[in-house]
This record gives structure tokens, C-alpha cells and sequence, in this order.
């Protein structure tokens, strides 16, 4: 097939164009030329350089083109969808959006484990420091509306996919790191609330395979799915798991949600600091991608490992909030330091 891709030098994006190329296929990929993820050399890989915010653009790349499918993997705004699904309505044999399981979680309540059909339940109240992105959420759910809307299976035929946290080598977010960092420097782990809370990440990998798989079944056509990782974590769970495979044991300290939520290090202007702290409980259906394209995701021993390796190895930085560590260390000593002030009074009772 010859399939564009908007975006494709990003996280997810870089790896799709890897195994669209690995599968035999003819990639071109239209971004901003501001990335500086480098991809393989191909003879089957071209770059458009254009603004997919600029309908002209996307619309010159058509006009000398002719694609059997496309990617959109950076439409955030229901504009940029709304110019997509003009410029290629009647052009392509797929239109496949990459969409987030966030149009999920700001919603007021949901049920889970989450389907696919809870996609529009009422709206919380606008809450800035939700973890899944309060207005990213509100966005991507009306990209997706904008989309529904225009979706046609013979001149415009729609498909998405919504994964959850994605993991891995390179992630820009930093995630994984935020945790292996500190757990390397020894010193005790401060975290949110009770830590009880269930959720689900991905492999970056897994995530890119599902886009991949949508040019296999023709079923998928119209559908949207879930992508996330088979595993169920809390995040004590997940930061067991994480000190079993660094062979570390720092001491793990809960603070109340309220009281961690009043702390300057907890918070960055995008929202909280602290990840996968989800704040309630998230867990995602799996059962129609199970049905429908066959997916099935790594096991997390065996890709968290090569994360944790790279991130050691590789990167060069420090994760978001670091500066600040020794703040959190100081609040840390104070906190223990008042809760045994506080139990022994009852105790002297």
C-alpha cells in the first residue's frame, strides 16, 4: 500500500513507519521538519515538509499523491480533524486516527472495565490536574466527534484506535524515569495518596503493531479500539516491580491525596508531576481488539527491562521535577517525623 503518515517522527508514530516499511509498504510521511527523531533510509520512505494546520498544505501533498490510507497521529484540535476529513474525503481507501483513552477518563463516572462505547458519558467538572489531561481529553473527544460525523465506509471510511500510557525506549514523556530515577539515587520514594489504585500502560511497540494490524481487517472499519497493555498494576504494584528489576529497596512513603496536592513539587503548569497516579481506578476492555484484530501486548517483564536499560544507558537528562528532589526528601523526613509525633501522643494516652 502507499500510506501517509501526519506525523510519524514521534514516539508512536517513528515506530509505525518502521513496521509499515518492514511489512512491504510505501511510507510518506508529512510533518513540520522540526523533529529530531531520525528514521531509517529507505526507498520506500519519502518526507513532505507542511503544515497539517494549513488546509493548502495537506491539500498540495494529495494533489501529487495518491494514497491507500492515512495516519493521522497529531490532530489535538477538532479543526485540524475538521481539515483532514475535508482534504481527504473521496482520496483514501482508510483514514485512521490516533486517538487516547482520555476521551474516557474526563468523564464524571465511568464503568469498568472500560468499553469502547463510554466515549461520550457526561463531562467531570473541569479539572485541571487530572492526570489523563483535562483538556487534552476534552479535545480529542471532539476530534473524534468531528470524525464520527464525517465518516463514510466508501468516501471516508474512519477507524481509531485509543491507547493508554505508552512505555518504552525514547519516550518523551518520561514516565518510566520519573520512578527509575529516583529509585537509583536510594533515597525514599514519596507517593500519592495510597498507591492502590488500578491501571493499565502499553508498550510502544504493541501500540504501533495495532495500527499496523488495522490494514488487515477490513472489520475494523468504522470501529474504535481500546490499546492498552493486558496487565493490571497499582502503582505499588508497578513500583515493586520496578525495584525487583533495578534490585533496590528504598522505602516507600504515602502522603494523603489532599495534603500532596497542597505541595509545590506535586504540581508543574500541565498538571500533576507525580505519574500514573491515576486518582481512580483505570482499567480498559480489551475483549473487541482481542476479536477483531487478534492483539494480544508484550509481557511487561519483557519490555521493561529494555526501557529501564536504555533510560540508564542512553538518555541524557534528568526526569521532569528531578530539580526538585530534595524538596521532596525534606517533606519526606517532616512527614515521618509528624506522623510519629502525632501516633505517639495517642500512644502517651
Amino acid at each position: 500500500m502507499n500510506i501517509l503518515i501526519i506525523g510519524g517522527t514521534g514516539f508512536i508514530s517513528g515506530r509505525l513507519v518502521e513496521m509499515l516499511l518492514q511489512a512491504g509498504h510505501r511510507v510518506t510521511v508529512f510533518t513540520r521538519g522540526r523533529s529530531q527523531r531520525s528514521l531509517p533510509r529507505h526507498t520506500n520512505l519519502d518526507f513532505v515538509v507542511g503544515d497539517r494546520g494549513k488546509e493548502n498544505s495537506l491539500r498540495d501533498t494529495v494533489a501529487k499523491h495518491t494514497f491507500d490510507a492515512v495516519y493521522d497521529m497529531v490532530a489535538y484540535e477538532p479543526q485540524e480533524s475538521e481539515i483532514a476529513a475535508r482534504v481527504f474525503r473521496g482520496e483514501v481507501g482508510r483514514f485512521i486516527h490516533c486517538s487516547t483513552i482520555s476521551v474516557y477518563m474526563v468523564s464524571n463516572e465511568v464503568q469498568c472495565p472500560i468499553t469502547e462505547d463510554q466515549d461520550k458519558a457526561p463531562l467531570m467538572p473541569f479539572f485541571a490536574r487530572n492526570p489523563f489531561g483535562m483538556q487534552y481529553g476534552i479535545n480529542k473527544r471532539r476530534c473524534e466527534e468531528v470524525l464520527w460525523k464525517s465518516h463514510n465506509e466508501r468516501d471516508f471510511p474512519v477507524s481509531m484506535l485509543r491507547p493508554t500510557y505508552v512505555c518504552g525506549p525514547q519516550d518523551p514523556t518520561l514516565r518510566d524515569f520519573f520512578w527509575i530515577e529516583r529509585i537509583c539515587d536510594g533515597a525514599p520514594l514519596l507517593i500519592p495518596g495510597s498507591g492502590d489504585y488500578a491501571f493499565q500502560n502499553v508498550f510502544v511497540d504493541d501500540v504501533a503493531r495495532a495500527f499496523v494490524s488495522l490494514l488487515d481487517h477490513p472489520t475494523s472499519v468504522g470501529q474504535a479500539y481500546n490499546v492498552v497493555g493486558e496487565e493490571i498494576f497499582s502503582l505499588n504494584d508497578y513500583l515493586k516491580l520496578l525495584c525487583q528489576i533495578l534490585e533496590r529497596q528504598p522505602e516507600f512513603v504515602h502522603v494523603d491525596q489532599e495534603i500532596f496536592d497542597a505541595l509545590p513539587i506535586s504540581s508543574y503548569p500541565g498538571g500533576d508531576v507525580f505519574p500514573f497516579n491515576t486518582r481512580r481506578t483505570a482499567i480498559f476492555s480489551l475483549e473487541k481488539i482481542r476479536r477483531d484484530l487478534h492483539y494480544r501486548s508484550t509481557p511487561t517483564r519483557e519490555w521493561l527491562p529494555k526501557t529501564i536499560k536504555w533510560y540508564l544507558n542512553e538518555f541524557r537528562g534528568h526526569s521532569t521535577g528531578y530539580e526538585r528532589r530534595k524538596q521532596e526528601m525534606d517533606f519526606i523526613q517532616a512527614w515521618l517525623a509528624a506522623k510519629s509525633s502525632f501516633v505517639a501522643s495517642f500512644v502517651q494516652k
